[in-house]
């Protein structure tokens, strides 16, 4: 797997560290012993356990030539020999921490998990350095991560959130338009074609399962839904609502990672339904290392408004993306995304309707401590539709941006708590489309 790969890497940096600070007394007295740590130090496991393996049958039950044999051992590949060497230490010193953990590691190598986690857990309850607490932490999480590809996974979450939108209706903040299909006769906009603020409260739930499909821990098949509705009391007519599902197949080989799957949506605004949505998602990940990620996209759906047929159109995006994890104290990630697309629409005399697209997204997070990530992002895309606007006489182009900050607090083990601001505006050819908006809010979440 590739996540074990870099686990791998890892943890070559931790043994020649602890090698350099716990043996180099022993090593000043043996000369093949400080051979050996040498070619283990510069990432030679191979030719160091050649170099002990001669020397086991008159050396082994010493607990320094053991250590360093069962670390080239394991290096090398050779995780059983290395099980052997490293249990003779610990019969000779139950608590060597540095055999215990690479036993742990040994294990893990030859896939036996229950024994790795129990060895990992007990390492991990000392006092150890920070490089090697780091590894072995991201070994346990390595090793449910196995258990979690062998049985079905079923997630439950609620959440409410409460706070203050600027502009509930992305609406324009001007209240009158001139119209040039009219001669330019200005217009009064209604309440509800101005920009219109309000405080809300907003409430959640949803569900999540994976499990194997085909009795196949390469293939799993996986699903979910969701509905949230938030309530405007200051413009109850811009109470919305909405709820979504899908279901599809995780293919997994090496690497490499393929998912499909069918997605559908329904938009309530004041309890009637707005919009209708549905259609296929394909995506293609990349495990590059075990910090990169890459993933190429793509997405087919119809878009379907009940009260406004016109508006109708089918709709197709593709795009790629990159998400890098540093090591470096707060564990930052970065990500961006690239994308592009068409909306087609159904009423060939309405080419205004019908669009073409793209945009890019940015964004990362910071762990401020062990409870608190600090997220944010930074969206844009470009939009130009197909023919002038009937009343504007001109065609409709759009620069969009998006910036979110939030921190997400771990209250316990299944509830979180995120303060979030957020910052958009839309810049249009068309004033009538013009608008900026900010909300700011608390959201409390609950994974059962």
């Amino acid at each position: 797997m590739p996540h074990d790969k870099g686990l791998l890497k890892i943890t070559h940096v931790v043994a020649a560290v602890v090698i350099v600070c716990c043996m180099t007394g022993v090593a000043a007295a043996d000369e093949l012993l400080q051979r050996a740590e040498q070619l283990i130090a510069e990432k030679k496991a191979g030719e160091a356990y050649a170099l002990l393996v001669a020397r086991e049958q008159d050396r082994a039950g010493s607990p320094d030539f053991d250590l360093l044999l069962g670390l080239a051992a394991l290096d090398a590949g050779h995780p059983t020999q290395a099980v052997f060497a490293f249990e003779r230490v610990l019969v000779a010193d139950p608590g060597n921490t540095r055999a215990r953990s690479e036993i742990a590691r040994a294990y893990f190598e030859m896939g036996e998990n229950e024994a790795a986690k129990q060895e990992f857990t007990t390492v991990r309850q000392g006092t150890l350095p920070p490089a090697l607490t780091k590894a072995v932490d991201n070994y346990l999480s390595a090793i449910e991560a196995r258990f979690a590809a062998t049985r079905t996974q079923i997630d439950l979450f609620i959440e409410g959130a409460a706070g203050y939108d600027s502009n509930v209706n992305s609406a324009t903040d001007d209240s009158t338009i001139a119209i040039p299909a009219f001669g330019n006769l200005v217009f009064t906009l209604d309440d509800s074609g101005r920009e219109a603020d309000s405080g809300f409260f907003q409430t959640g739930a949803g569900t999540f399962f994976s499990t194997p499909f085909l009795g196949r821990q390469d293939l799993r098949i996986f699903g979910g839904g969701d509905i949230y509705e938030r309530i405007t009391p200051a413009e109850d007519d811009f109470r919305t609502r909405y709820a979504d599902g899908q279901v599809g197949l995780h293919y997994t080989v090496g690497r490499n990672a393929w998912l499909v799957s069918a997605q559908a949506q329904r938009f309530y605004i004041d309890g009637e339904p707005n919009r209708d949505l549905g259609g296929f998602t394909g995506q293609w990940l990349h495990t590059w290392s075990d910090r990169t990620q890459f993933s190429l996209f793509g997405q087919f759906a119809l878009q379907r408004f009940p009260d406004q047929e016109v508006r109708d159109v089918n709709q197709a995006t593709g795009g790629a993306g990159v998400i890098h994890a540093f090591d470096r104290p707060g564990d930052p990630i970065v990500f961006a995304s690239v994308y592009g697309g068409s909306d087609n629409e159904i009423d060939d005399t309405r080419q205004d309707i019908g669009r073409t697209f793209y945009g890019l997204r940015v964004g990362g997070q910071y762990s401020m401590n062990d409870r608190a990530v600090l997220l944010g992002s930074v969206s844009y895309q470009y939009s130009k539709y197909g023919a002038d606007d009937p009343l504007f006489l001109e065609t409709r182009k759009d620069d969009f941006v998006l910036v979110r900050a939030a921190v997400d607090y771990e209250l316990d083990r299944h509830w979180s708590l995120r303060p979030e601001m957020q910052y958009s505006f839309n810049s249009s050819t068309l004033v009538i489309n013009d608008f900026d908006r900010w909300q700011a809010f608390v959201n409390l979440r609950n994974n059962f």
